[in-house]
Formats: structure tokens, C-alpha cells, sequence
């Protein structure tokens, strides 16, 4: 039988899984869990769904990407249908692309662009709130756009990152750190080839953490320099962060 690769882009709203990643008895917990079951469904046997980032417990995606292999040769538009009639109104296909059949959503090469949104007031809009940290702490916002530009670049990023891997290079490369302000939104915004373990949220913690003045403006270099964790700032909350591209070249 014939099998068609589809490229899906999801986006999802993170608050209740407990991340992308399918995990042993959590399947219906997770965003990947879900999406597997269906394709397990169409296909009658247990089929991977593959992503291109495995977002932690509680944080979104606007423009995930996920590649599934299928039986048959349904069209792109019969494969989004069926997929969003049984997804939960928290997950949703928004397109499908029939792609070539070597083509992997994580393995093949790519630029991740991860977003993450500080409301600049103490108490948080009531309908962002689950997707906003409010921060409430006076920002000095050139601190924090200079230590962005000192993270772009290759780097070793081992200082800035949890459960670091011990047989894999924890080097990579940022190709953009923006921060934004309008209004009462701080947005941050970086763009790499791939992050470790609750990197951006702790990119993020220790942008916050020089631009109040908890941590001097030679923190990003310390820790490039150590690779000491401790030297960074806190782990931002999953709730501002959203997954919010992904490019393949």
C-alpha cells in the first residue's frame, strides 16, 4: 500500500498538557499523545506523530510543525478534517501539506523562533493571564535589549539550561534576540537552531533579572564563561512562552 508523509502545522493551548511529548500513561495528557492516537486510528496500528520541538508542561504553540506517515493518499485537506474532528477544542491543525517522504519535522534542519510575553504590571489582563507573566518589576529595557545582542551567535549554552544532556553537545547557535515593549507588553523573541532543556524560560528569567538590576550586565557572559547555571537568573513561567515558528530551508 501506498504511504503519503504530511507535514502538519498545530497550534495548541499548553495550559492543562503536560507538554508535547508523549509519555507512558500520560498519552491523553500530552499534545503528541493525542495527535498519535488519531493517526494510530486512521491507520489501524500505532503510528508516530514526530514534532519539531518538544514545548514543556504548560507552555503554547502557535506554529508547531509535526510530520505523520499515512496509508493511503487522502488528500491534504481530507487529513485536516479528520484530525480536528476528534481533537480537543485546545488543539488544532491549521494546515497540512503533503511532503516529501524524507522529510522528518525534528530531524531535518531548521530555525525555531520561541516568543515570550511579560505583561509589565503586577496583575495580568484576566483573559491573557494564562498566557502572560505579569512581572510587575521596574525594567530597565536598553539592559535587557543589549544583553540580547551578547546572546545571539554560536555559544555554549549549557549555563543557561536544566537536565543537560551528557553525551550531546549543548552548543547552538542564536541567530536573533529581540526584546520589544508596547504598551504593557514586553515581548522577547529568539530564534535558533535548537534549545535545550527550559532554555528560553531561563534566557528569559535572567533578561528580567539584569533589566531590574538582580543580576549586573555581565551576567550573560558569566555564564557563557562557566556554564554554571547558577549564575544565570530564574526559570521564567511556562505560561508566557509560545512556540511561534519554525522554518526549514
Amino acid at each position: 500500500m501506498k504511504q503519503t508523509n504530511y507535514k502538519l502545522t498545530v497550534s495548541y493551548d499548553g495550559t492543562d498538557f503536560k507538554g508535547w511529548q508523549k509519555q507512558p500513561g500520560t498519552e491523553t495528557d500530552t499534545v503528541q499523545g493525542r495527535l498519535e492516537a488519531i493517526a494510530s486510528k486512521i491507520n489501524g496500528r500505532e503510528t508516530p506523530v514526530n514534532g519539531a520541538g518538544r514545548t514543556d508542561a504548560g507552555v503554547h504553540a502557535t506554529c508547531q510543525t509535526a510530520n505523520v506517515i499515512l496509508d493511503g493518499e487522502r488528500t491534504a485537506e481530507e487529513v485536516k478534517e479528520v484530525f480536528n474532528r476528534y481533537l480537543p477544542e485546545t488543539v488544532s491543525v491549521d494546515l497540512v501539506e503533503i511532503c516529501d517522504v524524507r522529510f522528518h519535522a525534528r530531524l531535518s534542519k531548521s530555525r525555531k523562533t520561541y516568543t515570550y510575553y511579560v505583561f509589565l504590571k503586577a496583575k495580568p489582563p484576566v483573559f491573557r493571564r494564562k498566557y502572560v507573566y505579569a512581572y510587575g518589576k521596574t525594567l530597565d529595557i536598553d539592559k535587557i535589549k543589549k544583553a540580547c545582542r551578547e546572546l545571539e551567535g554560536g555559544h555554549d549554552f549549557r549555563g543557561f539550561a536544566t537536565a543537560v544532556p551528557k553525551k550531546k553537545s549543548t552548543v547552538r547557535t542564536v541567530f536573533e534576540a529581540r526584546a520589544d515593549v508596547e504598551g504593557d507588553m514586553l515581548t522577547i523573541r529568539l530564534t535558533g537552531d535548537g534549545f535545550l532543556y527550559n532554555e528560553v524560560r531561563i534566557i528569559v528569567g535572567t533578561l528580567l533579572s539584569i533589566g531590574c538590576g538582580e543580576l549586573d550586565e555581565g551576567a550573560v557572559k558569566r555564564v557563557f564563561e562557566s556554564g554554571d547555571r547558577g549564575e544565570a537568573g530564574f526559570t521564567a513561567p511556562a505560561r508566557g512562552l509560545f512556540l511561534t515558528d519554525v522554518e526549514y530551508e
